[in-house]
């Protein structure tokens, strides 16, 4: 057995997810002091919008439908979850036809952020991106729309996901 296999799979998920969720936070800390705000912004943006839709590549590799509001939640949920580990946690409730609240009651970025010393809401902008970039990816008929944030200071985050020509 070499040493990667003495790593149980559900420790390496952990350790894995782990890094992942702190990644931003790494990468501001080395960068931010010496870059202009603005542009700092816009390329953590570009990074993160390219890796929330990596969220399709989990959903398709898995054949998670993608039809309706319900079916993208599932299917964001569930990849985000892969990809930010056991820390993510979040419930999926119907709100109106084609229309679902996804609550999400821990975050991993959020708690990274806190271990690290560093204000939660710093992971807003990161957030956003992948969510803003992963959800129309997965179904361009789908946007999303925050109601709430852990990163603000709110107990949840609270995100609707509805066909983009509603208001």
């Amino acid at each position: 057995m070499d040493s990667f296999e003495r790593i149980p799979v559900d420790v390496r998920w952990k350790l894995a997810a782990r890094g992942f969720s702190s990644l931003s936070l790494a990468y501001r800390r080395a960068i931010r002091d010496g870059a202009d705000d603005q542009l700092y912004n816009e390329v953590e943006r570009a990074v993160w919008q390219k890796l929330g839709r990596e969220v399709t590549v989990i959903a398709r590799a898995f054949r998670m439908p993608l039809g309706n509001a319900h079916e993208v939640a599932e299917a964001f949920a569930a990849a985000t979850g892969v990809l930010f580990g056991p820390e993510y946690r979040y419930e999926i409730r119907d709100s109106a036809p084609d229309e679902v609240d996804l609550t999400i009651r821990k975050c991993a970025m959020v708690e990274r952020a806190k271990e690290m010393g560093e204000d939660p809401l710093a992971v807003c902008n990161v957030c956003h991106a992948f969510s803003n970039a992963a959800i129309p990816d997965l179904n361009p008929n789908y946007a999303p729309k925050y109601r709430s944030g852990i990163c603000a200071g709110d107990s949840t985050c609270s995100v609707v996901i509805k066909p983009v020509d509603r208001e």
